[in-house]
């Protein structure tokens, strides 16, 4: 992302953070050395817009009078993970010559699909779905269900910002990652202060009975002993899991 336009470090200024841009160089670098309260915070900024291709076939089909629709998976994504792992790579070349405490990266999701990408960040992160039992109607998130982004960058990544801009509204999440050594420090940090509504916690989700975390040796890719593992784990029977999809349809309106 053009620093000229950084929404990150507009977000941290207003928070009232001291925010250092990093010169680049020969080297991976990230974006920004941000410091709060004495905590220095290492920030890889990223931001995603949609597919050309996409873009060219929704503007051929709106032209045309006709609707414009879609139904994207919020699940893992390649690309997007592929983002994550530039993104820990330039953090821990800079975090190798900057004293620093915390480490993030800093993900917007922009345009017609800036909300989808928003959430696949997150399951891409998190591994998540949904899992629910056969004879109940109440469905939960189920974190690390599948490999992730956050279990493969443990040493390198303490959380992300999760946002998406629509017209001049900004939507974030800060993103915990419990398979970090300092999760908690991030957790308690002036930063994530200023996002308790925004906190996404699965340790704190988990205790409250509102989540379930898969954190035993299991191979996330036989989702059968995935689901036999939550049933001992919580005491649970007759477990499913379900990937969410978000669907959206446009039309052009004469004005």
């Amino acid at each position: 992302m053009s620093k000229q336009t950084s929404i990150a470090k507009h977000v941290l200024e207003t928070w009232g953070a001291k925010v250092q841009e990093i010169p680049t160089s020969t080297k991976d670098e990230c974006d920004l050395l941000a410091e709060v309260d004495g905590v220095r915070l290492l920030v890889e900024e990223k931001s995603k817009l949609d597919d050309p291709r996409e873009v060219e076939t929704r503007r051929e089909t709106l032209s045309r009078g006709e609707v414009h629709g879609s139904v994207l998976p919020l699940r893992h994504n390649n690309r997007i993970s592929g983002i994550v792992r530039k993104a820990k790579d330039q953090l821990s070349s800079t975090g190798e010559e900057f004293d620093h405490d915390l480490r993030i990266m800093w993900f917007t999701g922009m345009g017609y699909q800036a909300e989808t990408q928003h959430y696949q960040l997150m399951s891409t992160l998190y591994g998540s779905t949904r899992v629910f039992e056969l004879d109940k109607s109440q469905m939960r998130p189920c974190y690390f269900f599948r490999n992730s982004d956050f279990f493969r960058y443990r040493d390198h990544l303490g959380g992300a910002v999760a946002s998406y801009l629509v017209g001049d509204t900004l939507t974030m999440k800060l993103c915990l990652n419990p398979h970090s050594e300092r999760w908690e420090q991030l957790r308690d940090s002036p930063y994530a202060r200023h996002l308790k509504v925004g906190l996404v916690d699965p340790t704190a989700d988990e205790v409250a009975g509102d989540a379930y975390i898969v954190d035993g040796d299991i191979d996330r890719a036989k989702e059968h002993e995935v689901l036999h593992y939550l049933e001992g784990k919580y005491g649970l029977k007759r477990l499913q899991f379900m990937d969410y999809h978000l669907a959206s349809a446009a039309i052009v309106v004469p004005s």
